[in-house]
Parts: structure tokens; sequence; C-alpha cells
């Protein structure tokens, strides 16, 4: 019986009371759409606009919030040393996010200066000329602010093609999942590390190799660290961009490997993508770190707390200082005594030796074995720390450079104007020099107001700016769209996880159809002395969490030898006492009449059951096959518990796997989520007419 009568519903009070019902459904509906727009934007996001939990991507419409986006798939954090102009607050992204004024105010003047063609013009000078010094500065003495989501392929292709060219014509024959195992095989056997796939391997420590300190050296031995400096080289190389020629690709192209080839692909590089993740390892902060030190604010004569300033410097230097941007390094030959005490200071204790080189001279030769003998007292002690055979510490042999804690020590013993100090700043500076030829031919070419050569910086926010203008859509939908590669690469092809998915749900919908039902007619049918102590049994394993019976249920699959089997994932599955349950009062209001006659007509009792019962069951038992298929998706801690084996992973398993792995990366699981939750969204709206009629006959009844 309706609750308003038809004649009732022009009445104010109805009207008014079927607009509440339309309002509180309408409400309904937007708090479960709104999550899920909420997941479906954050899985186009990054480090900057994630965390705002948006259900729009602010960046499709808004340009210097592209841009603020652009400049966090750069660096791992805002880079307040390339924009000493930005706000001193601004660190994590989580906080230039949320700083929306002041992000607008930033990206907007740094989009004048390129839409101004004069000084896009300057601009886009400096950043091809860095992006050329670049693609040929050392890896070893740079960083690397890379996409965690470009490590497994970037390792995988490695080794696949080692192993290609290992045994070329076993390669040639191997299927895709055999050339990744064999690859996999090579890599633990060679970093000595036992990787169960590349999705676990991680460049953290690499990533975040100390530079600065000063007795640390890269440890050549380690593979790892090795092939991260290629990883570093392939960012330059443009081998990550979409929609760019990397380096392989440009040199396959053009006829190979060659030196005309590699400058051709400079200016390519240099003109399409300036600005790459990979970028020099710059010391200039290491010297500006050590001249604020509270000694060497009191060696120059300030106090203590002193906060060093650049007019600071300019008064104790003898050259003017602008801003610490253009702080001198090295200093210049005119500069002060006392900052030239400091530098030398500086090189001995801070500076990282690994960038030092001693000019050998026959009495440092002659200090350094004497140095040695000090040391290891003893041959014996020699050899044993280097693993080097001689007679006598007269055979010690000084080198420009060598990778060892002696060596390493001894340059505190070195004088300065014996040692060369090697930076990116030098090298950039050389760079230019040999370039430009002058400070005036530089400043002219740049826009710049150098005083010396010394204090040229690295064009990279000129070089962000001119990539930005030039790819910035297409590094958007890139960064977008990478979410979901990765999550396609990381979930549909791992083995099987898709194949055991499809027959996870299709076994647990087919025993949803014929155990459950066939249980409740018996039940229903035949009037068993027991029934109610049985529908007191189904009663009481729907009173117990999954978590509780997880347990038993793990030692009776044990005991029965069904562990990492698909029968541990499939016979718990086969019956549910909800739906025996459901399914017996369904059946209970059936007329008896339409049992009588079709015994009366001859029929058997399965026929029955299969020509009468079921179809009139019909949107019940679709109900509970939606049920089935969606407990079957969407379980993980089942399937995890019983099979370890990643042969017989589901998706659900495997994407519990990737949101551990990629914790960092929530964007990245969001889209994971996204994809996983697409067939289940499909079924319920294909099938939503079928729910409707489970949901009334029901209660009519």
């Amino acid at each position: 019986m309706p609750v308003i009568l038809p004649a009732e519903r022009k009445s104010t009070k109805a009207r008014m009371f079927l607009a509440l019902i339309y309002a509180l459904l309408i409400m309904g509906g937007i708090t479960m759409i709104w999550p899920f727009l909420v997941m479906l934007s954050a899985s186009f996001t990054g480090p900057y606009d994630y965390h705002r939990y948006s259900p729009v991507v602010r960046a499709l419409w808004d340009r210097p919030d592209r841009f603020m986006r652009h400049i966090s798939s750069n660096f791992e954090r805002f880079p307040l040393a390339i924009y000493p102009d930005a706000p001193a607050p601004w660190g994590s992204w989580i906080v230039v996010s949320r700083d929306e004024e002041g992000c607008r105010s930033f990206a907007s003047q740094q989009l004048a200066a390129i839409d101004d063609p004069e000084s896009f013009a300057l601009w886009q000078r400096a950043a091809a000329d860095y992006a050329s010094f670049n693609l040929d500065y050392d890896p070893f003495n740079s960083i690397c602010n890379y996409d965690s989501r470009h490590i497994a392929s970037f390792v995988r292709n490695h080794f696949e093609e080692r192993v290609r060219l290992n045994n070329p014509q076993a390669y040639a024959r191997m299927m895709p999942v055999a050339r990744r195992n064999a690859a996999l095989q090579l890599l633990n056997k060679e970093w000595l590390i036992r990787y169960r796939s590349f999705f676990g391997i991680r460049m953290v420590a690499e990533k975040r190799a100390p530079l600065h300190h000063a007795s640390w050296d890269y440890p050549v031995d380690n593979p790892k660290y090795m092939l991260f400096q290629e990883f570093k080289k392939a960012y330059r190389q443009l081998e990550f961009e979409t929609g760019c020629q990397g380096w392989n690709s440009f040199a396959t192209r053009h006829g190979g490997k060659t030196e005309a080839n590699w400058k051709a692909f400079k200016k390519y590089a240099s003109s399409v993508s300036p600005m790459t993740p990979s970028i020099p390892y710059a010391s200039r902060s290491l010297w500006l770190k050590y001249l604020r030190l509270p000694d060497m604010q009191v060696e120059m004569g300030f106090a203590k707390e002193n906060i060093f300033s650049p007019a600071d410097y300019s008064s104790v230097a003898a050259h003017v200082c602008a801003s610490f941007e253009h702080l001198p390094f090295p200093p210049p030959l005119g500069a002060s005594p006392l900052i030239k005490a400091v530098w030398d200071e500086f090189i001995h204790h801070s500076y990282p030796r690994r960038l030092l080189r001693i000019n050998v001279t026959s009495q440092l030769e002659s200090k350094f074995q004497s140095y040695v003998a000090h040391v290891c007292k003893s041959i014996a002690a020699y050899k044993k720390l280097t693993g080097l055979e001689i007679e006598s510490f007269k055979e010690v042999k000084l080198h420009s450079y060598e990778n060892s804690t002696l060596w390493r020590n001894f340059i505190a013993q070195v004088p300065l104007d014996n040692l060369t100090v090697l930076s990116a700043e030098s090298s950039w500076q050389s760079f230019l020099m040999d370039k430009y030829g002058s400070v005036k031919a530089i400043n002219q070419s740049y826009g710049w107001n150098l005083n010396s050569i010394e204090e040229a910086r690295f064009p990279i926010r000129e070089a962000i700016a001119v990539t930005f203008k030039k790819r910035g859509w297409e590094k958007f939908f890139d960064g977008a769209l990478s979410n979901y590669k990765l999550v396609g690469e990381y979930l549909f092809l791992r083995g099987r996880a898709f194949g055991n998915t499809l027959l996870l749900v299709f076994l647990s919908v087919f025993a949803t159809l014929t155990v459950n039902p066939l249980a409740a007619y018996a039940l229903s049918r035949f009037g068993l002395k027991s029934t109610e102590k049985i529908l007191l049994f189904l009663l009481a394993t729907m009173a117990f969490p999954a978590a509780v019976t997880a347990i038993p249920g793990f030692l009776l699959i044990r005991d029965l030898g069904l562990l990492n089997t698909y029968a541990a994932l499939v016979l718990p599955t086969l019956a549910s006492g909800m739906s025996i349950f459901i399914l017996k009062g369904f059946f209970d209001g059936l007329p008896r009449e339409l049992y009588e006659a079709a015994t009366v007509d001859g029929a058997k009792e399965w026929q029955i059951f299969l020509r009468i019962t079921l179809p009139m069951t019909t949107p019940i038992l679709a109900v509970n096959a939606l049920h089935s298929f969606v407990a079957a998706y969407n379980s993980w801690e089942w399937a995890l518990l019983v099979c370890q084996k990643q042969s017989h992973w589901t998706l659900a398993v495997w994407m519990y796997q990737m949101s551990q792995q990629f914790s960092g990366q929530p964007w990245a699981v969001m889209a994971g989520f996204v994809l996983v939750s697409i067939p289940t969204a499909i079924v319920f709206i294909a099938c939503q007419k079928v729910i409707l009629k489970g949901i009334v006959l029901p209660s009519m009844k």
C-alpha cells in the first residue's frame, strides 16, 4: 500500500514530503559518488596535488597549477636553492600545494618570463646550453629525483638485454614471461639479493648517496650502484620521456651511436626537453653551509649567532655578492686572504674528497709512503687492508685519485696548491668560457650580470620553464597516465593473476547457484526433523567474523593437504549460511499447490526444482550470485593466507601487495583501486534491475 494516495499527491504537504524524499536520495547518491570521484581524481595526480583530495584535477584548466605540478615532477621537495625568491616556508609539496595564492603568484612570475618573446629567447639559449652540458657531464657527480614507476622497467630491460647478448638464439625462442624470469635470475645472481619480481627493486640508498660527505666514495664493487649511474644517464637521454626520441631510438634511426649522431641528439634534446630529473650535484651549497658555521662566523669577525648574509660575504671577501645564488665558487683570484684561508680549511676538512685530485710530486709520494707506514705499522697489515703485494713501503705509489681510505685520509696533509678541486660548477664555468670566450659575452647571451665567471649558476629554472612551455601538456598527461601504465604492468602482467581471478569468481558464483539452492530446497521441501537445528547452525556461522574462523580454516586446509592449490581458494566459498537461510525462507513462501500439481503430472523432484522452483527465485539467486561475485573478487586475506605461491594469487592479492610496495606513491595505488573497481561497477550497473527485484520481492512476501 503506498504511503501517499494518488488523490493526496497534489497537496502541499505531500509535495513537500516527496521533495524531501528526493533530496535525501540525491544526497545519498552524492555521498556514494563523491568518494569515487576523489579516488578517480587522485589517480591522475602526483606529489604536488594528491593531498588536496579534490574530485577534480585543477591542473586541467589552471596553467599556474600545471606549472607547479611540472616542477614537482623533477624534485622530491620544492627546490628553494633554485628558486631563492620563493616563500621560505615552502618545503614539502604538501605545504606548497596548500598555499594556493602563493603558488599562483610564484608561477605567474615564471610564466610571464617565457610568455615574453625577448626573455624567452634568452632563457631558451641558456636552457639549451645547460642541457648540452648536462648530457656530457659525469653521472657519478649528479643527483636524480627519479620516478619509482620507472625502476622496474629499466632494470628488467637492462637484464633482458644481457640475457639476449649471452645467448641470442635461446632468447629469440623465449616467451616474454621466460625472458623476464631469466633476467630476474641473472639479476639475483649478480646482486646477491633474492628478488621475487622487478617491482620489488628499490634504489633509495643509491638516490640518497651522501655525495656531500667528505670521506664517502662510490662502492665500485656494488653492481647496483653502478647500474644506478646508467639509470641517471637514461633520464638525461630522454629514455623515459613519452613523445621524445631517447638516445637509443635516436641512434637506431640515424645509423648507430656515432659521435656525429651524439652531437645531433644533444641538439635535439636541448631543443625539445632541456630539463630532466637528473641534474649535476651543486657544490656551492656546501661552501655556503660551511661559511654559515658558528666557528666560521667567529673566524671571519662576526658574532657566533650571526646570520651570514650576502652583505657579510661582500665585506670580508673584497668581492660584491648580490645574492647567494651567485656566490663565487670557487673564490676568484681577487678574493681576500681571509676567504682564501677559509676556503683552504673547507677543502681540507669538509669538501668531498672524491672530487679532489692530487698533483703528484716526488716529495708528496715520499710523504704518502711515510704516512702509510705510520698508519699500517707493518707490510702484513697493509696487504690485509689493500690486498696489494709489496715488499717495502717504498713501493707504495701515490695516485692522483684512488678510491681508498688511506688516500682520502692523506688529503688533509696535501697543500692546497697541490690539489685540483673538481666540481660541477667549475665544469659548467669552463663550458661557458669555451663557448663564449668572456664573461661579457655570457652576460649578453643570457641576460645575466656576472662580475666573474665564478658567479655563474646552472640555469635550471630556465630549463624547467622552457620545457614546460614546449612540453607542458605532454608531460602532464604522461605523468597522469603513468599511474595506470604502472598498474597495468603490475597487476595484469604478473603470471596468472587475471586468470586466477576469473576462475575463482566463476567457481564461486557457480557454487552459489548450485550448492546453496539445493541445500535450501531440501530444508524447505522435505520437512526434515533437524531443520530447526540446521538453521540454528547456519545462523551461528554468521555470528563470527572472518578473522575468528581464519585460523581454524587454515589448519583444516593444511591438514587436508590443500595449501597452495585452487581448491583452497574455492572450497570455503561453496556454501553460505546466509544464502541458504534466505533461500529457505523464500522457498517456504512459494505456493504448495504448484508442487502438488507437478507431482500429480508425474514430474520428478529434480524437474520440480529446475523448472518450477528456480525460475520463480531468479531475483534472489541473482542477488546471491552478485554477493558471491563481490566477495570472491575482493577477497585477498584468505587467498594470501592459504596460497604463498604467487602463481595462485588473484588481482585482489596483487592489489594489496601494490598498496604496500607503493605506499610512498599513493596516487599510483589510487589508479589501481580505480581499475580493479571497474568490473564490480559494470556488474552492478548491468544487474541493477535484477537486484531491485531481489530487494522488492522478499519485502512483498
